[in-house]
């Protein structure tokens, strides 16, 4: 991929929407299509007039668009509005709307709060904690074969939502680390809790975006069967952004909730 990506770019001093930059979704299951993603951006600023004003934003970017965004793009554009006048609040979101939108190739949803109001959409996970997973001294890899519920072929139905705020995985372009937390909801064969936190380790050398290593972590946990299944990650902000990808079996209403970690 040309463009910001992986390289060293200075911050537009002026509205540059062609700085935005898409990423194709690959393909997934029919099941995976639904849900979202969430960005939360802390750094949105404009004029009206001479006066900048100052917003908290959640962007919501349906999961099943043709593409999604490139964070550092969106970063780079979101910053190029911080000098932009626009004549109201409205012309400016519809602006923001239309520029991701043209990129993703569907409509998105983007909601502006007050900067004191951050905690109306902060809410800390409340469900059964993954264990810790002993990991090797190599680098670990992802594997689906670990993956087992409790008791095979019982037919005992759970309705559970286990967490982990121990996901890490890598950008395919830096190789850095990012951060977050796991949110597993189903109904099923109860999952073992130990086979899942040691198929969650494999995530901690391998490079994929956000997004699709919640796909493919949404996939795998499909082959346990289970009736019903919501995995959601929370990951860490990077340069002013976040990222919350949903992803379900059944179609979720977009949810801006955010962790304080974020």
């Amino acid at each position: 991929m040309s463009g910001v990506l992986g390289q060293r770019v200075s911050a537009p001093a002026s509205y540059a929407p062609n700085i935005l930059e898409p990423i194709q979704r690959l393909g997934r299951s029919e099941r995976a299509a639904r849900g979202w993603d969430i960005w939360h951006a802390y750094e949105l600023s404009w004029l009206i007039g001479d006066d900048p004003v100052h917003w908290v934003g959640w962007l919501a970017i349906p999961a099943d668009s043709p593409a999604t965004v490139e964070s550092k793009s969106l970063k780079l554009y979101l910053n190029s509005l911080n000098h932009h006048a626009f004549a109201n609040h409205a012309v400016a979101m519809d602006t923001i709307i239309r520029d991701i939108s043209a990129q993703v190739g569907t409509g998105v949803q983007l909601n502006c709060l007050p900067v004191t109001a951050l905690s109306s959409i902060t809410e800390e996970l409340v469900g059964v904690n993954l264990p810790a997973c002993t990991i090797g001294a190599g680098a670990e890899r992802i594997r689906t074969d670990t993956l087992m519920t409790h008791s095979p072929g019982k037919g005992n139905v759970v309705s559970e939502h286990l967490v982990s705020h121990s996901l890490r995985s890598l950008c395919p372009v830096t190789g850095q680390p990012d951060w977050g937390s796991l949110s597993i909801r189903y109904t099923g064969e109860a999952f073992d809790h130990r086979s899942i936190a040691a198929y969650l380790a494999g995530y901690r050398s391998h490079q994929g975006f956000h997004e699709q290593c919640v796909e493919q972590i949404f996939d795998d946990l499909l082959l346990l069967n289970p009736s019903s299944l919501q995995v959601v990650a929370f990951y860490q902000r990077r340069g002013g952004i976040d990222i919350t990808p949903w992803r379900s079996t059944e179609a979720v209403p977009v949810n801006p909730q955010r962790l304080g970690r974020q």
